[in-house]
């Protein structure tokens, strides 16, 4: 008899599937602790909806088992309401984790909408139960402060300005226009042949009128908008997918329409210890308020912050040696585009003692004007009309030198990188890692559309990175029983 190959079990034949669930996933797997995990929380003090089933009419599914199909999902980079669906059908260990549960994809789309502030206070609770597992924190925590740029579910185009707006407005116009009188032949001509379907006409009418209102509410916000963006270069523009989505420029494209994540990250072992979604188009402003979250997240009296370039910022750097937090944040040397050959800002040292500049020639600036509006003071010499080295600093009348009132706190958070260069090493390692397990868990970026939401959906993944790295870190055996300890925590 020749060799055969190997083959599978008939389909006909009784057990193909083991006789009980529970043999459906091996000991160690993954399901089991998200199972284990979510079975410890409270759905009701956290906020989910339909956490408490009313007296009447049909049972809603709990919101805990909804949670553990999300925490699988996003685990596995399985997002839409109709794959996770698909999922519940046919994957052993999502039958395992819900008891053979089946949710229709509005139920499991739904879910995710409506708890964005339960995403937001789980994903926090968590952070609670890293501190107490003492893999965040500690007597000196050192956090990186970092952000990246998410892709909104809509697109470039959809987000206009107020020219883009009129134009487009006047376009529907013009369409509006050629569909009534394409109704009106059509009145002229009963019964004609090819006469135009008044069906699919009042259809596209109706779809015209809807965008052609969402153009006239965009038109009403950035009329609003128009006088604060004044001397800004960027112009304005409202969304019509994602009313709140913006367009920021992203690293290897020419701009995307999403929103700006910022995450501060311990350490430690690079968890997540406070994250945010913003619309502000860089970073400039962000580091008091990350550092700030993160502070209150470990609740440290005092840290370190880690950061780049686009955070130095004197008055945040102000704001956070003001709460305990020492920030280490370089700064960027500024380009003279207009005259790149000029001496530039560096060269002219400051006296604190005297309040004043010496410039490359030897000659002292003097403060002479102050503005309080931008908390800045400005110092120049009447010496440059003279001066021989001139053509190498100015090439107006006189050199003008700006400094902020909180440029001492820039420069001792500068002096800090500039004194440990494996800070900045540091950084790059601690809180470039998270991002980019996340956006390999979110290919293409958001799913759910305006702010609110969008937090929320980004704090779920936020939960499932820190679950899952934490997973790494102490394995199996010993998550599960720190994990176990969350049925009766003494840490909530």
């Amino acid at each position: 008899m020749g060799h055969q190959h190997k083959r599978g079990i008939a389909r006909t034949q009784t057990a193909l599937l083991p006789a009980a669930v529970e043999d459906y996933v091996g000991a160690h797997a993954l399901v089991r602790v998200i199972d284990r995990y979510v079975d410890g929380l409270d759905m009701v003090a956290l906020g989910f909806k339909k956490s408490v089933p009313l007296g009447e009419g049909r049972p809603p599914y709990a919101p805990d088992d909804l949670l553990k199909l999300y925490l699988y999902g996003y685990w596995n980079r399985v997002r839409t309401s109709r794959k996770l669906e698909a999922e519940c059908r046919r994957n052993l260990e999502m039958m395992w984790l819900l008891g053979l549960l089946v949710f229709d994809h509005k139920t499991i789309a739904d879910f995710r909408r409506e708890n964005a502030q339960a995403f937001k206070a789980v994903c926090a609770q968590f952070v609670q139960f890293l501190r107490c597992a003492q893999l965040v924190g500690g007597e000196a925590p050192v956090v990186a402060v970092d952000g990246s740029k998410f892709k909104a579910s809509a697109s470039k185009a959809s987000l206009v300005s107020a020219e883009q707006a009129a134009k487009q407005r006047a376009r529907i116009e013009q369409r509006v226009a050629q569909y009534l009188a394409q109704m009106d032949e059509a009145d002229e001509q009963e019964a004609a042949e090819g006469e135009p379907d008044r069906a699919h006409i009042a259809a596209a009418l109706e779809l015209l009128r809807r965008r052609d209102e969402r153009l006239q509410q965009a038109q009403a916000q950035l009329a609003a908008q128009a006088e604060a963006a004044k001397g800004k270069e960027q112009t304005p523009r409202v969304g019509l997918t994602d009313p709140d989505c913006v367009m920021l420029r992203a690293s290897g494209t020419t701009g995307i329409a999403g929103y700006n994540v910022q995450q501060a990250v311990d350490a430690e072992h690079k968890l997540i210890v406070a994250h945010e979604v913003t619309t502000e188009r860089n970073d400039h402003a962000s580091l008091e308020p990350m550092a700030s979250q993160a502070q209150q997240a470990l609740g440290a009296e005092s840290m370190m912050v880690l950061a780049d370039t686009g955070y130095m910022n004197g008055a945040q750097a102000s704001a956070c040696e003001a709460k305990g937090i020492t920030p280490v944040v370089p700064m960027q040397e500024a380009a003279n585009t207009q005259a790149p050959n000029l001496y530039p800002k560096s060269q002219f040292i400051y006296d604190p003692a005297t309040n004043t500049y010496r410039c490359p020639a030897g000659e002292l600036l003097k403060r002479y004007k102050r503005d309080r509006k931008a908390q800045t003071d400005y110092y120049w010499t009447s010496a440059c009309a003279r001066c021989e080295k001139k053509p190498q600093c100015t090439r107006s009348k006189r050199r003008s030198i700006a400094r902020s009132w909180h440029a001492d706190a820039a420069e001792r958070a500068h002096a800090r990188a500039q004194r440990n260069p494996r800070f900045m090493r540091l950084r790059s390692a601690i809180g470039e890692h998270p991002f980019g397990n996340l956006k390999a868990m979110m290919p293409g970026g958001f799913l759910l559309r305006t702010l609110p939401k969008v937090k929320g959906e980004m704090a779920l993944a936020v939960l499932t990175y820190n679950l899952k790295r934490t997973l790494s870190i102490l394995g199996f055996e010993q998550l599960m029983q720190k994990l176990q300890m969350m049925i009766a925590p003494s840490w909530a």
